[in-house]
């Protein structure tokens, strides 16, 4: 625009002397001050996803943080290293603070993931800080499919716990919870 840097920052100078400068001349000149920082914007980290632990199994990679004031959002892959399709698993994620209180459970269901494939899922726990989750312990809720012999009718919550790896993250503390089998149902007698 201007064949003369100097006499382009004499005008910036006389303009912003007299309030005038604006973003858009500052542009023209070269001068971009860039967007406006938003305050409230999260601080988003990522990672590359980990999809294979060494073994035949579904891989379970936290690899995305969203870190809001007032939320924290994470972003996982959901890999199938298994040789069966995957028809449906679901993940619950409970967000454990101060030692081991349950803050939040959100569950998320993976479907018809076939072998080699990936799905990726976010979950967001509302009211509270990503610092202030101490860590995520991963649970089977239970009635998943896996092939032919599994499905919801036949599984009990930590039947499908034995097909699934957690990766580490480097953005959260993830772990993976061993749990016991309901105990069965007394039988009911009737009069």
């Amino acid at each position: 625009m201007f064949k003369q840097p100097i006499q382009a920052v004499a005008l910036l100078a006389v303009l912003a002397v007299g309030g005038c400068a604006t973003d858009d001349f500052q542009r023209a000149v070269g001068l971009d001050p860039g967007p406006p920082e938003n305050p409230n914007a999260p601080k988003i980290s990522r990672s590359e996803p980990v999809t294979d632990t060494g073994r035949k199994a579904v891989v379970v990679s936290i690899h995305m943080k969203k870190e809001f004031p007032d939320a924290c959002m994470l972003g996982m892959t959901f890999t199938n290293n298994l040789d069966i399709k995957v028809t449906n698993l679901s993940i619950r994620l409970t967000a454990y603070i101060r030692g081991n209180v349950k803050y939040e459970a959100i569950t998320r269901n993976f479907t018809n993931v076939k072998p080699t494939e990936s799905q990726y899922r976010e979950v967001v726990f509302t009211q509270i800080r990503c610092d202030e989750i101490d860590y995520i312990g991963i649970t089977d809720p239970g009635r998943c499919a896996i092939g032919e012999d599994m499905n919801r009718f036949t599984t009990q919550p930590g039947d499908c716990a034995k097909f699934v790896d957690v990766a580490v993250s480097p953005h959260i503390t993830v772990r993976k919870i061993k749990q016991e089998p309901p105990p069965p149902e007394p039988d009911v007698v009737l009069p």
